[in-house]
């Protein structure tokens, strides 16, 4: 309640604290002052079951279909009986949002993030309803603004009918700057609370399935602020609940930006999201193992 009352005064008076809505929001290459990596043997395996070349990555081209029923699809197969959890689904931003948006590409079309996030999200619902799990879109709306403070709190106010505990997930694309194409920042990455074990573990199993359905993507990694930063994003600083922040891909990347337009790319970045949900309400998550790339940024 406090950090919900101490926003609401930052943003009527101002505030030397910047309010951080997503990557984007950091409009450079954050310094990383810890980083795991994974070992050779996790590197191994890694590749072994996700198909890739010994260097871990095959490029992928804008006309390339992905199969999203494939190994990083959702075939629909479970069925929740008994739910664990209640998710609550944030498709961040809104129409009326200043920036967020790519470059124009030569045909004068350009990337809009309200409505990738929404995309996904959409793709997901069926899947979520068909599977048994309990959940709540948190912004079905398309005409609002950043509508940040309003996202956190109906996540706060939100209870689950069957009393069960809540789970954050905000979805989200990069960028690097918003004016110019920067093309070279690109891939995917998984956000958490810092200090945080359970996001940390929560981020872990999301960031492994984006990157089992998009095997040729640039792995960024599970990524934290370091504890009493400035800029840890609001919606992780700010709701009750665990919390996870994905980043699937940069529109300020043109070659990315065109991929995350493509209906078979939202598709599987939306199974891979669902995938993680199934299997932590399968198996929860105290014994997913910590993702690598970690890094701790300052």
């Amino acid at each position: 309640m406090w950090e919900l009352i101490k926003s609401f005064f930052q943003q009527l008076f101002g505030s030397s604290d910047p309010i951080i809505e997503d990557a984007s929001d950091l409009e450079e290459e954050p310094v990383i002052i810890s980083e795991e990596q994974p070992s050779e043997a996790e590197m191994a395996e890694r590749m072994r079951s996700r198909g890739l070349s010994k260097s871990g990555t095959r490029s992928i081209v804008v006309g390339e279909v992905i199969d999203a029923d494939g190994d990083g699809g959702s075939e629909n197969t479970v069925t929740i009986s008994n739910p664990r959890f209640f998710w609550l689904l944030d498709n961040g931003h809104g129409e009326l949002q200043n920036g967020k948006r790519s470059p124009f590409f030569d045909d004068g079309t350009r990337f809009e993030e309200w409505e990738f996030n929404r995309d996904v999200v959409r793709k997901m619902i069926p899947q979520l309803e068909q599977a048994g799990v309990q959940f709540k879109n948190l912004v079905p709306e398309n005409k609002v603004g950043s509508f940040l403070s309003e996202r956190v709190g109906r996540a706060n106010a939100a209870k689950s009918e069957l009393g069960l505990p809540r789970i954050f997930v905000s979805i989200h694309a990069n960028a690097l700057g918003m004016n110019e194409w920067r093309n070279g920042a690109k891939g995917i990455e998984t956000w958490h609370y810092p200090g945080n074990t359970t996001g940390e573990k929560l981020a872990s199993v999301f960031q492994d399935e984006i990157m089992k359905a998009l095997p040729g993507w640039v792995d960024r990694g599970i990524k934290s602020h370091q504890r009493g930063s400035r800029k840890i994003f609001y919606v992780l600083r700010n709701t009750a609940m665990p919390a996870v922040l994905t980043e699937n891909g940069f529109y300020t990347d043109e070659n990315e930006a065109a991929l995350l337009m493509k209906d078979e790319i939202r598709q599987a970045i939306a199974n891979a999201h669902v995938n993680a949900i199934l299997k932590v309400e399968q198996d929860g998550y105290d014994n997913i193992p910590v993702y690598k790339p970690r890094m701790i940024i300052g």
